[in-house]
This record gives C-alpha cells, structure tokens and sequence, in this order.
C-alpha cells in the first residue's frame, strides 16, 4: 500500500489534467466517487471532470459538482491527461467508447473483489462496501483535503451501496467514515430524501408493474422478475430508474436469493443477482462472465432472457441444495 500511495502521489504531481470515469449504467458510488474525486482534484488545483458513458442519470441531479459529468467523448483525451478508474470491476464496463480510446487507466480504485486489477497502479478493497470508503481512506493516506462538496458526493455513494447501512459489509469503520463525512458537510437527511423520497411516479408505476409480475420458486426462496422494454414503455419509466427495486423482493424472510433480467439492445440481457447471505452470487454469475461480491453481482449475456432465467435458476438451486432441510 504504501508503494501505491507514493504512486497515486507522483501521479497526481506529474498530470494538470484528469479524467475520471466510472461504470455503465452508474449508481450511487460511482457518480458520488467520480464526482468526489474530480471535486478533490479540483481543490488541489487540477483540471478534471467526469466521463460516463450514460451522462448523469435524473435521481442524481442533486450532487454537487454535477456539471463536470459530460457523456465519453469518442476520441481518448491527450496522452499527458491522467485516466482515472472508479467503482468499476472490469475494463470493459468503463464502456465502448473509453474501449476504442485503446488507453490503460492510471489508477483502478475499486471494491469489487472480483476486479482483475486493470490499471497501472490498483487499489482495490474488496472487504470495503462501497469504493466511496476506499477513496476517503485513500485521501485520509494521502493527507489531501474532502471539501464539503465531495464529502456530500462520497456519503451518497456510502450510503447507497451499503443500503443505508443495512448490508452484511457494513463495519463499525463504515459508520466512522460516514460521521466524518457529515463532519465535512454532508446532510444524512438531505442526501436519504433525494434518493429515497423524490421518485417519478413512472418509477412508482414500473416498480408496481416488476413487483406485480415478480415469481417465487424453491419454496420461496428464490425470487425474480423480468424486465421487458414493453414495462418502460407502458409507464414511461427509463431505464436508470430501476435501482433497488431487488430489495423489494429480499424483504421476503424467506428470499435467499433475487435475481432480475433485462432486455437490453443487440440481443444482451442484463442481470442482477442479490444474496442474504448463504449463496455466493459473484461465483454463479462468474459462470456466465460476470461478477461483483458475494452478496451483490452482475451479468451481461448474449443469451435470451429466457434461456438465462432457467441456466441461473438451475445454478441457483444447486447452491441451495446443502442448506435444504
């Protein structure tokens, strides 16, 4: 670590110029890292700003510092700029326009266990919950300043991907992060209303439609539902406005696992797998190339819906098989 830390240092003294880019399809820690740490950048008198292949999603218009996000350009950006990785678990999912730059990001920050560390220089937490608690350990390291801005954008990331601090990951370091953060400037109850509170009545439509149509097997304890472009079509709802509907289903006590499908253009299906606990999701969804955590993963297949429903269920219920009474 401290080998790395000295890098991330030469690194940043070396550039003037950073861009920092997150997954496809960004939830609440990658816009609130990207944008944190472009805002820190910025405070250390840098130029930077935040590519994501899908611009900046509507329920996070209220992040600070929103105006640096900008849709990846085609064309890579001059050599002497630093590229800087965050939240995302493969190269590829940075997306198709930052893979025809043909570049190797500077810096992969990430808390993905099943990253490969992509980057020149890696620093990846898998036991972390969430990359914005990597990155404010990472600035802590390096002694460098969280302005009230970025402290705002790394608690929404916190807060997100721990589900407000409900998930297994959560530490009691996790809640010290996050009290030094409100220290800084963040509002817990601001940031819980803006992405808990302030949904579309599209949102509320579509979630009343997946829920409706959602299907339990294995006695209960597997729960999924499809999502079809047809459902975005009755409700209006778009597509980045489906975060969290999976904890919908896992208030089931008896939900080992949910799972959700996709339709995506160009024939891919998209999937999303959460576990309580038992079942090991990042090793079933590794089977069809994807990945994530043990309780949080994802996939991206050529396969149609219905022939990934059953191959997933068929994993999914041998998982289960030992913990059968």
């Amino acid at each position: 670590m401290k080998d790395a830390l000295s890098q991330i240092k030469d690194l940043i003294h070396a550039h003037r110029s950073f861009v920092v880019l997150s997954h496809i399809r960004p939830d609440g820690d990658a816009y609130g890292t990207s944008l944190a740490l472009a805002l820190v950048l910025r405070a250390l008198g840098k130029q930077a700003v935040v590519y994501s292949q899908d611009g900046l999603s509507r329920n996070y218009l209220f992040l600070p510092g929103k105006e640096l996000i900008e849709r990846t350009p085609a064309f890579a950006p001059p050599a002497d700029t630093a590229i800087l990785a965050v939240d995302t678990s493969t190269r590829e999912r940075l997306g198709e326009s930052f893979l025809a730059w043909n570049r190797v990001p500077d810096l992969n920050l990430d808390h993905h266990a099943s990253n490969p560390g992509y980057g020149k220089i890696n620093i990846i937490d898998g036991e972390s919950p969430a990359s914005a608690q990597v990155l404010y350990e990472l600035l802590e390291a390096l002694d460098y300043p969280c302005p009230p801005e970025a402290a705002v954008n790394l608690y929404v990331g916190l807060m997100t991907d721990t589900g407000s601090f409900r998930f297994r990951q959560t530490t009691a370091r996790t809640f010290e992060v996050a009290a030094d953060l409100v220290t800084l400037g963040a509002d817990p109850a601001l940031a819980s209303q803006h992405c808990y509170q302030s949904s579309s009545v599209e949102r509320f439509n579509l979630q009343r439609e997946v829920l409706g149509a959602s299907r339990f097997t294995c006695g209960n304890r597997v729960a999924y539902y499809h999502l079809t472009q047809d459902l975005y079509a009755k409700t209006g709802a778009h597509s980045d406005e489906v975060e969290n509907f999976l904890e919908q289903l896992q208030t089931v006590a008896t939900v080992e696992v949910a799972f959700m499908l996709e339709d995506l253009d160009k024939g891919v299906t998209r999937a999303s797998l959460r576990s309580r606990g038992k079942i090991d999701v990042n090793a079933i969804a590794a089977k069809f190339g994807g990945g994530g955590h043990r309780l949080a993963a994802g996939i991206r297949s050529s396969l149609p819906a219905a022939e990934l429903e059953r191959k997933l269920l068929a994993e999914i219920e041998a998982a289960l098989q030992p913990f059968t009474a």
